[in-house]
Order: C-alpha cells, then sequence, then structure tokens
C-alpha cells in the first residue's frame, strides 16, 4: 500500500486560461511524443482543431455535458488509457455554468436573470464540483498529464460605494487553483503567443510566478514535447562537422563549456521551440522581456525569429557576447 517518496510516479495537473482566441485548445492538443489524446469536449470546440497544424495524431473525443457522463468519460479514461497519456477537459468554466444555472432553476429564477441561489443550491453546486476536481486528481494520480481549460471572468467585491473590480479570475469555483500544479495565462498579441504562471507559485520546477514564457508545449512539458525535426538537425549538424561541438549545451550555458560541475537538464534542446525556452529562461532578465521583440530592442536590430536550434544558439552567443561588452564598459 505505501511507497517510498522517490518511488511514487504521478502525473500533472495544469489549468490554461485566456481569453477566447488566445490559442488554449490549440496548445492543450498540440503533438505530444507519444501515447493518446484524452479531449472530455463541454463545448464541442474539438470539431474547430480538425485540420490544423501541430495536432496530436491520436486524439479520442467525447462530447459531454452532463455530470454523470463526465465522471463515466473519465473513469472509462482511466480505464482504456495508460500512464504518460493526457487528458484535456475543455473547459471546467461550461461545467460550471452549466451547475450554477441548474442550481438556478431549482431557486426558482428564469435561466436568463441572475438569481441569488440558496445555500443549499451553493452546496450542491459545491459537492458536484468536488466531484469533477476528485476525478482530475484521480487520474493525475494514476499518471496522467492533465490539462483543464478555464475561461477568464471579472471578480467583483461588494463595498460601501458599490461594486469594486477585483480583476480577472478563472471562471470556477476557488478550489481549481488548489487542486492544480499551475495556473497559466495564455496571452496572443498579434503572432506573439505567451504563458504567464499566475495565482499562485508553480509547483513546476521550470516556470515562475509571474514570468513569461513561449506558449509552447515544451514549456509544459519538456520531456513531452514531439521533437519535430531533431533528425534532420542532427544530420545539419553531422555534415558541418557541428556534431562534437556543444553550442546548444552553450544555449542553457553560455559562459562557458558544459562540465560535471555544469549539468544540462536533458542534455542539448531536442527542437526549436525548446531552445527558445531555454533561451528565455537563460537571458529573460539580461534583455529585459521575454519576447522577440525584446531580443531585437536590445541588439539594436531587426533580426528574424529563429527557427532552428542553431538559430536561437546563435542569437544566445549575440547576447552573451553584447551583455560581456556592456559588464566591461
Amino acid at each position: 500500500m505505501f511507497q517510498r517518496l522517490d518511488e511514487l510516479q504521478t502525473g500533472s495537473l495544469y489549468i490554461l486560461t485566456g481569453q477566447a482566441g488566445a490559442g488554449k485548445s490549440h496548445l492543450a492538443v498540440s503533438a505530444r511524443r507519444s501515447g493518446t489524446l484524452w479531449v472530455l469536449d463541454t463545448e464541442g470546440a474539438a470539431q474547430n482543431l480538425q485540420g490544423k497544424p501541430g495536432i496530436h495524431r491520436r486524439i479520442q473525443v467525447v462530447q459531454t455535458l452532463s455530470l454523470r457522463a463526465l465522471m463515466q468519460a473519465m473513469s472509462e479514461v482511466q480505464h482504456q488509457g495508460k500512464p504518460g497519456d493526457t487528458v484535456v477537459l475543455d473547459s471546467i468554466s461550461k461545467i460550471f455554468q452549466a451547475m450554477r444555472a441548474y442550481a438556478q432553476q431549482r431557486a426558482g429564477s428564469e435561466t436568463d436573470r441572475k438569481t441569488n441561489i440558496g445555500y443549499d443550491e451553493h452546496v450542491s453546486v459545491n459537492r458536484n464540483m468536488q466531484t469533477v476536481y476528485t476525478g482530475l486528481t484521480e487520474l493525475k494520480q494514476a499518471g496522467f498529464h492533465v490539462i483543464v481549460i478555464a475561461h477568464l471572468a471579472r471578480k467583483y467585491r461588494v463595498s460601501e460605494g458599490g461594486l469594486q473590480d477585483e480583476g480577472l479570475r478563472v471562471l470556477a469555483d476557488e478550489m481549481i487553483a488548489y487542486e492544480a500544479d499551475a495556473v497559466l495565462l495564455v496571452e496572443r498579441e498579434g503572432e506573439e503567443r505567451t504563458i504567464t504562471p499566475i495565482v499562485k507559485p508553480p509547483r513546476p520546477a521550470h516556470l515562475r510566478l509571474d514570468r513569461h514564457y513561449p506558449a509552447v508545449l515544451s514549456t509544459l512539458y519538456p520531456d513531452l514535447a514531439e521533437r519535430g525535426g531533431e533528425r534532420r538537425e542532427r544530420r545539419a549538424r553531422a555534415a558541418t562537422g557541428a556534431e562534437a561541438d556543444t553550442p546548444a549545451d552553450e544555449a542553457v550555458h553560455p559562459d562557458g563549456p558544459v562540465t560535471t560541475e555544469t549539468p544540462v537538464p536533458g542534455g542539448p534542446p531536442r527542437d526549436a521551440a525548446e531552445a527558445e525556452v531555454r533561451f528565455f529562461a537563460r537571458y529573460g532578465e539580461v534583455i529585459g522581456g521575454t519576447t522577440w521583440q525584446a531580443v531585437q530592442r536590445y541588439l539594436g536590430q531587426l533580426l528574424p525569429r529563429p527557427t532552428s536550434v542553431e538559430g536561437w544558439i546563435a542569437v544566445a552567443e549575440e547576447v552573451r557576447d553584447r551583455a560581456r561588452h556592456v559588464s566591461a564598459a
């Protein structure tokens, strides 16, 4: 029954939130290296992803809104799936809204009017939502990687002067934040998409609160992201005689060659996306931001965004050289 602490093998539970169109669903179903991706679709959004680039090859979708059907789907995933698979709930907000609407009906209100619900209805909503969270947590503890998509909503507090805006929050009851390893805000500005951990410090060691990261799968799962183009990059390095060099390691440790005293987590970057994550993790504070525009401002050049590991290494070397020059000056 009991296990040693270092023998525990659990999955993860992330919450992705953000405005409509930020790319939450697309990010959640991006290609993994292996395994099956199970989508619990409460909004019919899965159909919009069909045919889009970068989608995982093996996706199983069930469309449901009722609590009973949702719990049955979770049980079926745990029975048919295996540890390492990914489960996406899109979205928890739809479930929460449906439960509140049902509670309002029980309280005697019309479905299109906002009516306060009584204590019994609050208890019912909270109990049902806790049932959902327990099911998601059981999947995580069984070794599944769970991604919960949630909408953003404004939170208001009643004060003497009326309603006071307390800012954006996840549209679900507040227990969801305690269940998650990280609550991540997905934002889009033009072609740039970023992920920012919000609400609480994330449990994964590679993520930090209120810090911006590229909105790519390798940011969430450095070890699960598909190695797109890795074979081509290896061939290119071998053709140029650079296979024996360690420039990819210097993208993480650019101040010197990697030694046993400075280990690189996971080895060299597997693809351009991971190299980008490592670049901004290493140089974000140096350049004053985690966007490509910040790199351009720091270097004073309108450089094109790199599309390969080698490109990110070259940019890292330029930033490193400029930082050394500024320091020496």
